[in-house]
């Protein structure tokens, strides 16, 4: 019989069930230590499994193989009975086992029995192994506990989500909490490289780094859901990158999760790819592009931020104000947009978008705080914005935003218009973009992310983030009938844990791109809330 996977509800915690034979279970649990730890050592970077057996005892073995810097460095091994520690230049994996540790090869093996009635733990550790170890039955305590009084924080609506929708919501708050880095709070995109965004293509990208956009995204989500912590903390991560850059320098796109600028893409021929999808890339050159919309993410999120916590914003001012000028001085240039076109930049009306959002955002802050002298500017700017957006980025004959001024393509990143308060969701551009979106980029209930040429070879699969878009402009105009049959459509696209891909193609029913994708998970969070299924009867 097959194993079957689980997760422990409200929690980061997995079981697997492997049934030997009739009546005789191996039960698999694996989780990350998590939360307020009993010492310094159990903070260490470590993935525990704890190893029950019902039934009767149950043989099991264990391998351990790692290979170092994507298999470009070999291992050599310390063997100290119950510990294997495997070395190279890269750092150390400590290994830890109930039962003895032996070499085999480029490998350390270990086996013996799991009697019935005594749980066994097996642990990998990054940097070593600790002597004495922390009890790993007071680690799963522990860690149980905080996932469970993290999801559920007081007063908020995630606690009054519907019964029936309760896994997906659930699941997708816990994915983002967990795509954080716990050193600073701030969230990658995804916690893999190079993924195919189709089997056998060359669309394979690096995204283990910390996209500002991308960032923004869980950071405002996971506010609306209670968690004003984690907001805080991309905030001020968020700050320092613009208060780190010289006179004259642009907001990178992303970063690495230290705060640094990323690595340059490198590609690994010596390795073959998943589906034989070449080549496999760590690093991103899209850290290197002019992406506008970064700047208004920002200040948006600084702005969602300042009712629950405006002592915190206001301290920021001088960051804020930096940032606002920054778009004011910019949102005319060119850029790559939001989707990293590997082409001549261009004039993208989402970046456009962005930067009036930014700058509506810091009128309205400064106007709270009581500033004054940047303001009438800033209004000048923005309002030079909407009247290019609408003169420019509208299209009379498409019925539609359109890509990018004078290229008159359908483009999903259209359906924020309405998202971000630029216009109504009942304008009537509004109302006709969306029908224009679906049409142009929809199928099967799902939506590409724009027509044209993006400087890449080789085809991608639906982009999930876009389909949430689509409910969430749906709801917010009123048409919920067809915003929850989209909502049903997509919710079926989740895999066994209730986990979510970049993008899927339903012909083949598969789904593609690094995974788990925040981008995705954000989308389920925000569409529950336009929905009303958050802090409602559902």
């Amino acid at each position: 019989m097959l194993p079957t996977s689980s997760t422990v509800p409200s929690t980061n915690i997995l079981t697997t069930f492997f049934e030997l034979r009739r009546g005789v279970i191996l039960t698999v649990t694996d989780f990350m230590p998590a939360g307020p730890l009993p010492s310094p050592s159990s903070e260490e970077p470590r993935i525990v499994r704890r190893l029950v057996a019902r039934g009767a005892p149950i043989d099991v073995s264990i391998r351990a193989d790692p290979r170092f810097d994507y298999g470009r460095q070999t291992a050599t091994w310390a063997i100290r009975t119950e510990r294997a520690i495997a070395s190279s230049e890269a750092g150390r994996l400590a290994f830890v086992s109930p039962w003895p540790w032996a070499e085999d090869g480029t490998a350390a093996i270990a086996h013996g029995p799991v009697v019935p009635g005594t749980p066994l733990f097996v642990q990998v550790r990054w940097g070593g192994a600790p002597e004495p170890e922390p009890s790993a039955n007071q680690l799963l305590s522990l860690t149980d506990a905080y996932w469970r009084a993290w999801v559920s924080p007081p007063d908020a609506p995630m606690r009054r989500v519907a019964a029936r929708w309760q896994p997906w919501v659930e699941r997708s708050e816990l994915v983002l909490k967990l795509l954080g880095f716990a050193n600073s709070g701030v969230f990658v995109a995804a916690p893999t490289t190079s993924l195919p965004e189709w089997p056998g293509g060359p669309r394979n990208w690096d995204y283990r780094s910390v996209w500002i956009r991308d960032a923004a995204f869980v950071s405002q989500v996971l506010l609306l859901l209670g968690h004003v912590t984690e907001a805080r903390a991309y905030a001020e991560w968020a700050f320092a990158r613009v208060d780190r850059l010289q006179p004259g320098e642009d907001l990178h796109a992303k970063y690495s999760i230290e705060g640094d600028h990323c690595q340059e893409e490198i590609e690994l021929p010596h390795l073959e790819g998943y589906l034989g999808s070449r080549p496999v890339r760590i690093g991103n050159a899209a850290s290197h592009q002019l992406q506008l919309d970064v700047y208004g993410e920002v200040l948006d999120a600084a702005f969602t931020l300042e009712p629950v916590d405006p002592a915190f914003v206001r301290d920021h001012w001088p960051t804020i104000e930096r940032l606002a000028q920054q778009t004011a001085d910019l949102w005319s240039s060119p850029d790559h947009g939001i989707w990293e076109f590997r082409t001549q930049p261009a004039h993208f009306v989402h970046s456009k978008l962005m930067c009036w959002v930014g700058l509506d955002r810091a009128i309205r802050l400064a106007e709270a705080f009581g500033k004054t002298d940047p303001v009438d500017h800033w209004k000048w700017i923005a309002e030079e914005i909407r009247a290019s957006l609408l003169s420019r980025g509208y299209d009379d004959r498409l019925g539609s935003f359109i890509q990018a001024y004078d290229r008159p393509l359908i483009d999903a990143s259209a359906l924020r218009i309405p998202l971000v308060g630029f216009l109504p969701p009942t304008d009537p551009r509004v109302v006709s973009t969306i029908e224009t979106v679906e049409r142009t980029l929809g199928h099967n209930g799902l939506l590409r992310r724009y027509e044209g040429d993006d400087g890449l070879a080789g085809p991608e699969g639906d982009f999930l983030l876009c389909s949430f878009w689509l409910v969430e402009s749906l709801a917010k105009s009123g048409q919920m009938d067809r915003a929850l049959k989209h909502w049903r459509t997509l919710l079926d696209l989740a895999s066994p844990l209730l986990l979510f891909s970049e993008e899927f193609d339903p012909s083949s029913n598969r789904p593609l791109g690094n995974y788990p994708q925040a981008f995705t998970h954000i989308g389920v969070l925000r569409a529950a809330l336009a929905l009303g299924l958050v802090g409602s009867d559902g």
